[in-house]
């Protein structure tokens, strides 16, 4: 029993601390009446002023939704209403709680989620307002239908809002009553609603299931509550769930309180409540009504607090506004100071410094240039290489050149150019000597030394230097003489003057020959030496520009927020009222489309009501028209074609195409024979297409598939058993009979043998169901030994006999129908698959693979049949599997419901089924009894009688099942569609905007690109994978590590199914033989699940993979965005994996285990009455368990070599794909900067494409 002393925790809310009072009572603070009421006039005036103020400011800055919010704080303080609002997770009973103090059933209530909007409740004349997320709002007039009401409340995918008043009798007229979505929804219209409603409430009762009080989204929320500093009371409702003898109230209490402790939660009250039982002893429920009067009754005291906080949170809002509409400006600005990487503590410091020394540099290379070239010039010009003392011999020298100069009388003329040459060659050679002493020598020490300054000097360049001369030729001198000048003193001066300034100038331009080549080495040396300061310099001073722009945008913004900021906080003035009410008409009002409660379709509560039976995903599914995302990925990949950098996108957008215009989906039909799987695939179709295949043995792979232009209505494909196929099969029958072939020729007498040996014996089931195969196998071969491996065509009515009749069904592998009806028209292929009690080996491989990569999976069992051994194990590989899709694609159906004498006995089944079903693992399963026959009957418009069935029951299951095919699988795809129609909308948008900056930002842009596209790709290319496999290797052994524990947990069931009273019997026949079948039986059936474990394996390890290569991808997504925020990667999704072959041999059981195994056997009663049979089990497990861990480390070996190889091709295959979409996007933004685009035209495809994106 529990003690009638429960109490509420409650925070005094002047005081601020944590108090607790009985049940019925709450204590209230006081003052002296008077001075209050005189404080809350005050107050309230200047209240409303500073509403007006901030809201005439915002509505200039053109903050709209700030604004309407503070025009509804405005309104609230006119109306003076008590908004108390309802959260809570999803069902915790929210909405049961309002329509409890309302005392009506307005609001909708069940276990499963209802309300899916904000509903606003309030006392008035009736009236009802819906506000749609698109579209105008309807305003319903008397008479409102609650029915109606609810609908809307339900309806969460188009309506934002629901607004309801009513003279209700237990709700004031001046409180209204907020009921908000689960704050656990994951649709952000939902969170945003919710948020947008609290902004006014005065008070929230956040409501929590008992079970559930210490989720993180409760505390998070309550936190994030708190932190806005909402006034919150808790109410852990569904108390009557608490069982005192399995934990103290005193004990849960605690603990609740421990957890809000840890999350810093203080709440004003705490509530425990049950609407179930109101006279539970721990029920609150009447304190929570007594706290809404109390609350009520200090409205003006909550009031004016919850608007002043409420403006605040406006303020803030509008602070971060203000931000999002300079986002760009600021965005701009961050990504120059991110994209120079680390930077130091002051960059404008840093920057005077390193311009500095650039400077300094750039001076040195320049001045030692400069010095060289002026000291050339002075080494000559001080060169005196004509003196006084070579006058005599330039006066000479010019006397031979006259024109009358002659020596001698005989033979004048030969004396004469004697004395000619000889004048010559003596002025020659004494000039020379003076030139290579006085300018020569000088000339090449100067060269040498400035060489040897700057580093360029080799031994080589030594000759080079000395090889720099300017010889005295006879040509040189004569080209100086002036004919007719003669040789007077003054000739003689000017000719030696313009003699020594023409050597001199000749000098100066070896020199400079000479030293273009290193002047060149120089400059390109100090480029060297500067290039890195160059750029430090133009990203510093890009940063340093682009701080200081931040800085400004961030003071401007910080006094606008302070001038409204300063509202707040000062004594404001009246003002004019007018304005204000304009503004307050303008936010507030609305147009409404009105209609009378009883004018309103009844098809909306239908359709309200089948969204919710819907799980609420058809509306979601009509959010994307397939016709009309295909029609926009045509236009936008036609738009964008021939476009540099959109080749890839392109591609992908008509590959997105192509694949929803010829969208199938496969599904997969399971259930053990007999099960009516043929049955229920016809109700399917809506006539007779399957025929019943009579014997188990020999059931093949049967596809109905939708018609193509190849293969239209009625053809049928029917594919042969190889012979390795068929040696395999016959190989693995015959091994029952301890029967050994090599071929199918010899197969044929030992079958005739073993016919003859055994036709007339009692077979155990599993030799009978062999025995029928091999002699179906032998009357057949005749006739179809010709055609193994070949693909036959045959009609409809050819079709059955390779169904039907064993001698031809046991040679197939697999039939396809290609067949026109309402089921395959919506891209549907049925796989009618062997049944789980299939005695093909292949098939089990087969039977995994369909539920692996199915889009859906259909099992069938029968209304009256237990699930056999063959059935569970299939149904424990179904729940081994079911979590680690990406969605729950399995439906279960009971079938030949109509075998049911009433409702109650049905709901006995399916419950049974249900239980069943989760024991092997498969929770929450979609579980749905049908009719197959009269479904079929339905569909063929035949009437039928039924004592209680009113329908088939397929429609239920085919409208879950059509709706899972168009909502889930279809919706997926469109989803992905519309993702990457999004995606190539934004970046031809940022492509369209570079194309249109200036030429300047362009050239900067151009270069930042070059770099970044380095960057990246050597960071992509450059990427260290190794981890990924050491991952991998870790995730397999840890995956197999735990298979046999999850066996041997199952040994004991193992043992005691092969190990039992019905196989092991003391009745004349051979004990020995019995126990060494058992013993068998339990090997297959321990590696069976040894290798169905190792399967559920890959699709684990497949799932591990993909998460690998997604979040690598997202890794790189990120890291790529720190360089280029502009680039989004499009995910290469994993192609589908090369199929893990599993091991099928199990080892073989040696003689001596055999011998041991008997042993532990005396006789029937001391093996099950005297605990033999456990011994022998222990004995059985030691013995298997190396053999157990030899078969899984050789998997868990093989599983990781050949993930390791997909992994390393999925690897290649994402960095490749990435690698192209850094190619595409940088030739894209490289083409915008550096063609001539037509901007105009841009626009116009940017304005087309635009259209299509979501």
């Amino acid at each position: 029993m529990w003690e009638n002393t429960a109490t509420s925790s409650k925070i005094d809310l002047r005081s601020g601390e944590m108090i607790h009072t009985t049940k019925g009572t709450v204590e209230m603070g006081s003052n002296n009446p008077k001075q209050q009421i005189q404080q809350q006039v005050q107050e309230t005036s200047q209240l409303q002023i500073k509403l007006q103020l901030v809201l005439d400011k915002l509505h200039q800055r053109g903050d709209q939704k700030s604004a309407r919010k503070v025009a509804e704080l405005l309104h609230k303080h006119t109306t003076k209403e008590l908004s108390i609002a309802f959260c809570g997770h999803f069902s915790a009973g929210k909405s049961s709680f309002i329509n409890e103090i309302l005392e009506e059933a307005i609001l909708p209530a069940s276990p499963i989620p209802t309300s899916a909007n904000v509903v606003q409740i309030k006392n008035g004349e009736e009236l009802a307002h819906v506000h749609f997320f698109e579209g105008e709002s309807l305003e319903i007039l008397p008479p409102v239908s609650f029915e109606h009401v609810k609908a809307y409340c339900k309806n969460g995918d188009q309506v934002e809002a629901v607004e309801y008043q009513y003279p209700f009798e237990k709700l004031p007229s001046d409180m209204v009553i907020l009921d908000t979505p689960g704050v656990d929804s994951t649709d952000d219209a939902h969170r945003i609603s919710t948020e947008s409603a609290l902004h006014l409430a005065d008070v929230i009762f956040y409501v929590m299931d008992y079970n559930h009080v210490q989720s993180e989204v409760n505390l998070k929320f309550i936190k994030e509550l708190q932190d806005k500093e909402k006034k919150i009371y808790l109410i852990v409702n569904q108390i009557d769930k608490h069982r005192e003898e399995e934990i103290p109230f005193a004990t849960y209490n605690e603990r609740i309180m421990e957890s809000f402790g840890d999350w810093g939660i203080i709440p004003a009250s705490i509530y425990f409540t049950s609407l179930k039982e109101t006279r539970h002893p721990l029920n609150d429920l009447s304190i929570v009504k007594e706290t809404l009067q109390i609350l009520r009754q200090d409205k003006l005291d909550i009031l004016p607090k919850t608007i002043e906080r409420a403006l605040i949170q406006v303020l803030d809002e509008h602070k971060e506004w203000q931000l999002d509409q300079r986002a760009e400006e600021m965005e701009r600005h961050e990504q120059a100071i991110h994209s120079v990487g680390d930077l130091p503590n002051d960059v404008g410091e840093t920057l005077r410094i390193k311009k500095d020394k650039l400077t300094t540099i750039q001076t040195e290379t320049a001045e030692a240039k400069e010095d060289f070239i002026n000291q050339t010039k002075r080494i000559l010009e001080n060169a005196n290489i004509t003196p006084f003392e070579m006058r005599e011999l330039a006066e000479r020298y010019l006397e031979s050149q006259q024109k009358g100069f002659k020596v001698g009388l005989l033979f004048a003329g030969k004396k004469t150019q004697e004395e000619r040459e000889l004048r010559s060659a003596g002025f020659r050679s004494d000039l020379g000597e003076r030139v290579k002493t006085q300018v020569e020598k000088f000339i090449h020490e100067h060269i040498i030394t400035f060489l040897k300054d700057q580093n360029f000097y080799t031994p080589a360049t030594f000759d080079k230097v000395q090889e720099l001369t300017v010889p005295i030729s006879e040509e040189f001198v004569a080209s100086h003489v002036k004919p007719g000048a003669g040789h007077t003193g003054n000739a003689v001066l000017h000719y030696t003057k313009d003699l020594a300034h023409s050597i001199k100038l000749e000098y100066q331009k070896r020199v400079q020959r000479l030293m273009e080549d290193y002047f060149e080495r120089l400059e390109e040396h100090m480029q060297e030496s500067t290039k890195e300061l160059t750029v430090e310099v133009e990203k510093l001073e890009r940063v340093h520009h682009a701080q200081e722009a931040i800085t400004l945008l961030h003071m401007e913004l910080e006094q606008q927020y302070e001038e409204l900021n300063s509202i707040l906080v000062k004594t404001v003035e009246t003002l004019d009222q007018t304005e204000t009410e304009n503004l307050i008409t303008k936010y507030l009002n609305r147009s409404y489309k009105k209609v009378r409660g009883d004018e309103l379709p009844s098809s909306i509560i239908k359709q309200k009501e089948d969204v919710q039976k819907q799980e609420g995903t058809q509306d979601t599914f009509n959010q994307n028209d397939p016709a009309k995302l295909v029609k926009g990925l045509h236009e936008t990949a036609s738009f964008l074609k021939g476009i540099h950098g959109f080749q890839t996108i392109v591609d992908d957008l008509k590959k997105r195409a192509g694949k929803i215009e010829n969208q199938t989906f496969t599904v997969a039909l399971f259930g053990a024979f007999s099960a009516g799987k043929s049955s229920l695939a016809n109700a399917l179709f809506g006539e007779k297409v399957l025929p019943v295949s009579p014997n188990p043995t020999t059931a093949s792979i049967n596809k109905i598939s939708p018609v193509t232009k190849d293969h239209p209505h009625g053809t049928v494909c029917v594919q042969m058993k190889t012979t390795a196929q068929l040696v395999q099969d016959v190989k693995q029958a015959l091994q029952i009979f301890n029967m050994e072939v090599l071929g199918l020729e010899e197969a044929v007498p030992a079958i005739k043998s073993m016919i003859s040996k055994n036709e007339h014996l009692e077979l155990d089931a599993n030799k009978k169901t062999h025995f029928h195969f091999l002699k179906a196998f032998l009357t057949g071969w005749e006739e179809m030994k010709t055609k193994l491996g070949t693909l036959q065509q045959v009609t409809l009515d050819e079709f059955e006999a390779y169904v039907a009749q064993e001698e031809k069904s046991c040679f197939v592998e697999w039939i396809e129908v290609f067949y026109d009806c309402p089921f395959t028209r919506q891209g549907l292929t049925l796989v009618d698959t062997p049944g789980a009690d299939s005695i093909n080996a292949r098939h089990t491989d087969v039977s995994f693979d369909y539920i692996k990569n199915a889009d859906a999976i259909l099992f069938v069992t029968y209304y009256q049949h237990a699930f056999s051994k063959a059935d569970r194990e299939f149904l424990i590989q179904l729940g081994r599997v079911k979590d680690a899709f990406a969605m729950d694609k399995m439906f279960f159906l009971v079938n030949a419901a109509d075998l049911a004498n009433n409702e109650e006995e049905l709901e006995l089944v399916c419950d049974y089924v249900e239980d069943q079903l989760t024991a092997y693992g498969i929770r929450h399963p979609r579980l749905y009894p049908v009719s197959s026959l009269l479904a079929l009957k339905e569909k063929e418009n035949r009437p039928f009688e039924h004592p209680f069935l009113e329908s088939s029951l397929m429609n239920d299951f085919e409208h879950a099942f059509s709706d899972f095919i168009q909502s889930d699988l279809v919706e997926m795809s469109l989803h992905a569609a519309q993702t990457d129609l999004n995606r190539a909308v934004a970046l031809f948008d940022h492509f369209v905007q570079q194309a249109k900056l200036g030429s300047e930002e362009k050239k900067k842009l151009q270069l930042q690109y070059s770099t970044n596209k380095v960057k990246l790709a050597g960071y992509i290319e450059g990427y260290a994978t190794e981890s990924f496999y050491t991952l991998l290797k870790q995730e397999v052994n840890e995956l197999v590590y735990y298979i046999k524990q999850r066996t041997l947990l199952r040994f004991s069931d193992f043992f005691k199914e092969s190990f039992n009273p019905a196989v092991i019997r003391e009745d004349g026949r051979n004990m020995k033989e019995q126990l060494i079948r058992c013993l068998h039986e339990l090997v297959t059936d321990i590696f069976h699940n040894l290798s169905q474990e190792v399967r559920a394996t890959t699709v684990r390890t497949e799932n591990f993979i993909r998460k690998s290569l997604n979040s690598w991808q997202k890794e790189l997504e990120a890291e790529a965005q720190k360089v280029e925020s502009q680039l989004s990667l499009r995910m290469l999704e994993a192609e589908e994996f090369t199929p893990f072959k599993v091991e099928s041999s199990f080892p073989s059981i040696s003689t001596k285990l055999e011998k041991q195994t008997l042993g532990h056997y005396r006789n029937s009663k001391a093996f099950f009455e005297k605990n033999e049979k456990q011994k022998m089990a222990q004995f059985l497990e030691d013995q298997l368990s190396p053999l157990m861990d030899s078969y899984l480390k050789e998997s868990s070996q093989e599983l990781t070599h050949h993930y390791k190889v997909e992994l390393e091709n999925s690897l290649g295959e994402v960095k490749k794909y990435i690698l192209r979409q850094l190619e595409d996007y940088y030739e894209g933004m490289q083409s915008a900067l550096e063609q001539e685009q037509d901007i105009p035209q841009l626009e116009r495809v940017l304005q087309q494409i635009q259209q299509h994106k979501k």
